[in-house]
């Protein structure tokens, strides 16, 4: 009999043991898996972060060369004394300096709604970020988190903000573009 007790003691305490062991494991798991998520959620950082700095040299670089077109048609419209939005298209190159600042102010506002989607990802992925820290740490302190969803949510966004970083950054269109009379005003009036 006491043998019997011995035994069925050990058992318990054999199974016991195997159980807390697989429940580690299985947490470790878990804390591995949102280690690893914290480093994807980086280097996707790091991808949009160069990607939006890309696309602010190159809005820099558009606004630069507005304003240089702005110059040129103010002297051209000194010298030759133009006055009114039909008299400026009169002239070729006042006229093709507004077509060519039309299509840059185009891909400027492209790449400002670009630089917002930027900017929302790398805040999605903040928002990740800190999920993440609160699942470990109920993990430290529960043994137990439901991470499926978030991993899931974030596997699904992450490779939402890869395609569109992979994507050019303007797409040239006339769609959407600021009328010509609307710009030679701008430039008039000093804006």
């Amino acid at each position: 009999m006491i043998k019997t007790c011995i035994l069925v003691a050990a058992g318990l305490i054999v199974l016991f043991a195997g159980t807390l062991g697989t429940g580690l494991a299985g947490e470790n798991g878990k804390t591995q898996e949102l280690s690893g998520a914290l480093v994807d959620i980086r280097s996707a950082e790091q991808m949009i972060n160069q990607r939006t700095a890309l696309a602010e040299d190159v809005r820099q670089r558009l606004r630069q060369q507005v304003d240089e077109l702005k110059a040129e048609i103010h002297l051209e419209r000194r010298r030759s004394s133009v006055a009114s939005f039909p008299q400026a298209r009169q002239i070729s190159r006042i006229d093709f300096n507004l077509r060519l600042m039309q299509q840059l102010l185009g891909y400027m506002d492209r790449l400002d709604s670009r630089i917002g989607y930027f900017r929302a990802a790398v805040l999605t992925l903040e928002f990740y970020r800190q999920q993440i820290r609160d699942d470990l740490l109920m993990l430290r302190t529960l043994n137990d988190a439901d991470t499926a969803s978030l991993m899931r949510q974030l596997d699904s966004d992450i490779e939402h903000f890869k395609k569109q970083v992979e994507r050019p950054l303007v797409i040239a269109s006339s769609s959407g573009l600021r009328p010509l009379d609307a710009i030679w005003s701008d430039v008039v009036q000093g804006k």
